[in-house]
């Protein structure tokens, strides 16, 4: 296994300093936003050849893979209009990804709120699949994967859900990038067994990568913690990964720089406890 970070919880540095510095920190590999990580590129439009060229070449120079280009859009917006416009910049991503020799694209869905209604989220669950199904054709194109999140809180929200949407698109280059704190609600501590084992069980095998990071509900709010310090039950997680996917890369989310070396030490343990080295240097 790579343990990696997202790239932009180092702020936006410019050059060679992002691949140096995060591999200065411990990390080997990233999940890359450019609009997120960048000062002149802000858009997707703003990508020029020339950035591709230089950011590929940097992260090369440090040994720093880019295993996810996050590409953070909204794929079930109720504004045809608007979704249409997140597809298009979601297709401009899958092609920045392939330049970049980057294997998945990677985005949620869009906020959902969990309380309202079956039909509602039916609805939007279509405009979720029109989106993926004009993105498919694409990344089929461009030899990407797409890299969606399930999340208890977007329209993508369940393993059921993420099912059906891997079985109605039907395409092999829709992936899934598994985030364990991301399927939890506030009252969802005590359900975790459940909930991991359904997300395996159901749609496992196109797990592509993994987002690591650890909480605690305070008032019903996610407040983060260092890996091993929150309530995240990596013991259900972690011998289903080295059994399964002993190759998959671990992204570090909501990482504080000032106490990455806390969380890679943990990473680090949480793959050597599975009876096998799983860690890649």
């Amino acid at each position: 296994m790579k343990i990696g970070v997202r790239a932009h919880d180092y702020g936006i540095l410019e050059g060679e300093a992002l691949p140096r510095t995060i591999k200065s920190a411990g990390f080997d590999a990233v999940q890359l936003a450019l609009t997120k990580s960048f000062a002149d590129i802000r858009t997707f439009r703003d990508v020029t050849e020339n950035h591709l060229e230089q950011i590929k070449e940097n992260f090369v120079r440090y040994n720093v893979e880019i295993n996810v280009l996050g590409c953070y859009v909204e794929l079930s917006l109720p504004d045809k209009a608007q979704r249409l416009e997140q597809v298009e910049n979601f297709k401009l991503g899958l092609s920045h990804a392939a330049r970049l020799g980057v294997k998945t694209a990677g985005t949620e869905t869009t906020g959902f709120d969990p309380a309202r209604s079956g039909e509602e989220r039916e609805k939007a669950y279509q405009a979720l699949k029109d989106s993926v199904l004009r993105i498919a054709e694409k990344a089929e194109k461009e030899g990407v994967n797409i890299g969606i999140e399930t999340v208890a809180v977007h329209t993508l929200n369940s393993a059921e859900l993420t099912c059906r949407l891997l079985d109605e698109v039907g395409s092999n280059k829709l992936k899934l990038i598994f985030d364990p704190v991301n399927l939890m609600l506030p009252d969802d501590e005590d359900k975790q067994e459940k909930l991991f084992k359904e997300f395996f069980e159901l749609v496992g095998k196109e797990i592509t990568a993994v987002h690591v990071k650890d909480i605690v509900f305070e008032n019903n709010e996610k407040i983060w913690r260092n890996i091993g310090e929150g309530i995240l039950r990596y013991d259900l997680i972690m011998p289903w990964l080295a059994a399964n996917k002993p190759d998959i890369c671990l992204l570090r989310e909501e990482v504080y720089p000032d106490s990455a070396h806390k969380d890679i030490k943990a990473m680090k343990n949480l793959c050597l406890l599975q009876g096998q080295s799983t860690y890649k240097e």
